[in-house]
């Protein structure tokens, strides 16, 4: 609690740690992804987020649709203004790419522009997924699988009975034996 008595929830804590996993349960919980901040200024996580710099968490929070153009008390499109106040030019980048506006009196450098970042989760063209298929053992497979084992044990014996020197080379300096 603060000392206006203004207290913040499981869900801004987890923000301003930057404990994704937190950030991710309080979401799964029900938190507010729109929850209001001391002036019932709704938006506050985004905001937050923007101005600690985490991308993942911001990544998070907009998947969960968190609205890129919250105002703020100060104006319009706050996440934004704030990622450019901190200098965190991929998080302004991706509010960008989520359809934040931009202010008409905030200037952008025309880097943040034309840089690149990757797509929220959910939105790439190509996306490969894996899936685990459960195989089962058929009756011809299982005979494949024991024999497996055999094959390993008889390769191990015919080790075992291999003459010690045969198996071995010696890296010794002794010059070879004669014969003879």
């Amino acid at each position: 609690m603060t000392s206006k008595g203004f207290t913040t929830s499981q869900l801004i804590e987890s923000i301003r740690a930057g404990r994704l996993s937190d950030v991710i349960d309080a979401l799964d919980a029900g938190a507010d992804i729109e929850e209001p901040d001391m002036h019932g200024t709704r938006g506050l996580p985004l905001r937050a987020a923007c101005f600690e710099g985490n991308e993942a968490i911001v990544r998070e929070l907009l998947v969960h649709g968190a609205n890129p153009n919250a105002a703020a008390s100060d104006g319009p499109s706050a996440p934004l203004r704030l990622a450019l106040r901190r200098g965190h030019k991929e998080i302004a980048a991706l509010l960008l790419q989520q359809g934040a506006q931009i202010p008409p009196d905030t200037a952008i450098d025309p880097s943040i522009l034309v840089l690149e970042v990757a797509p929220l989760a959910g939105e790439a063209d190509n996306i490969i997924e894996f899936t685990r298929t459960e195989t089962s053992l058929a009756t011809e497979d299982r005979h494949t699988a024991d024999s497996f084992g055999t094959a390993t044990n008889a390769l191990s014996m015919d080790l075992l009975f291999l003459d010690e020197q045969d198996a071995l080379p010696d890296f010794t300096d002794k010059p070879p034996a004669s014969t003879g």
